[in-house]
């Protein structure tokens, strides 16, 4: 089995036109935020345009036209949460993520303009794309968005896909069925945050320092090890994203190697809330107890063959 938290990421490698009535922002609240919002963001303010393109949007069903499908890199979705966003690609049949944080650029009358998508280089905070021309609207049950996105890839891991800028259409995936909890004081709506790594303990022994570490090691196809970069650098931050679309994303910050970032799947093991199975594609997937939550600290814990190992988080 894997350890999530510990030999998981240790051992990863980044694979690395309609009137104001028509658009105006329609909803269905939630604890966590609303989850059904349809409108056009450059009649939104905001705090309205954040609520529209709240969610995980796949491009799988996507089409651009006029233009050849790239085979060498593919969009696969993007997912904004309250703060940051994760976009998915397809680089060569390998999956690929860049995550940061976004920021809704405004007119002069307080309405959005687009949508600039940050991603840490190592070296600057820079600006990958923008997104504008939004608009999502909702027939028979689903939501669909349209969009024309600009891409500034050049000096990232991910410039090979620069030509995939243009105008793209995505569909609106499903929210757990836990994100329709009226509790704010549920577990998945404490869970469903950004998180910072404090530490990593097992038998009193620290292992804070071996999970910064894990951009500083290779996979050596020759040897199937992993090898340690020489004069590497760790990270000096390891932030947990955490999604009610059911993915979850690490983002290493810091380290000479640049900003890595790692996502997968996530859910609950019951309708207690109280351990969740991560890594949903393994035979078996490892499964982590919450042995305390609220909104400003977390402590999960995991066994592996050597004890329990306990994660402790802060928001």
């Amino acid at each position: 089995m894997k350890n999530l938290f510990y030999i998981f990421l240790v051992l990863f490698v980044i694979s690395c036109d309609k009137d104001s009535e028509e658009t105006s922002v329609e909803e269905i609240s939630n604890v966590i935020t609303v989850l059904d919002a349809t409108g056009t963001l450059a009649e939104q303010t905001t705090e309205e345009a954040k609520k529209i393109i709240f969610g995980r949007w796949d491009f799988s069903d996507s089409t651009k036209p006029g233009i050849t499908k790239n085979v060498t890199c593919e969009f696969d979705y993007i997912e904004f949460t309250d703060d940051n966003y994760i976009m998915g690609f397809l680089i060569e049949g390998q999956s690929n993520a860049a995550f940061g944080t976004y920021e809704l650029n405004e007119d002069a009358n307080g309405f959005v303009t687009s949508v600039d998508l940050y991603f840490n280089s190592g070296e600057s905070n820079m600006v990958i794309a923008t997104l504008s021309d939004v608009v999502v609207t909702e027939e028979n049950n689903e939501l669909t968005s349209t969009f024309t996105i600009v891409l500034n890839l050049s000096d990232s891991d991910f410039e090979i896909c620069n030509n995939l800028e243009g105008s793209h259409t995505t569909q609106k995936e499903e929210a757990m069925e836990e994100s329709d909890s009226s509790d704010e004081d549920s577990n998945h709506v404490l869970f469903v945050n950004t998180w910072t790594l404090v530490s990593a303990v097992q038998n009193e022994v620290d292992l804070t320092s071996e999970m910064y570490a894990a951009p500083c090691f290779v996979y050596d196809s020759s040897t199937g090890e992993d090898v340690y970069i020489e004069n590497c650098i760790p990270a000096k931050e390891l932030l947990l994203s955490i999604s009610t679309y059911g993915t979850y994303t690490f983002a290493y910050n810091g380290s000479s190697e640049g900003t890595k970032i790692e996502t997968d799947t996530w859910r609950w093991s019951d309708d207690s809330q109280t351990a969740f199975y991560v890594a949903l594609d393994d035979d078996y997937p490892p499964l982590i107890t919450i042995v305390s939550l609220n909104d400003t600290d977390a402590v999960f814990s995991e066994q592996d063959d050597e004890g329990t190992i306990y994660y402790t988080f802060e928001r």
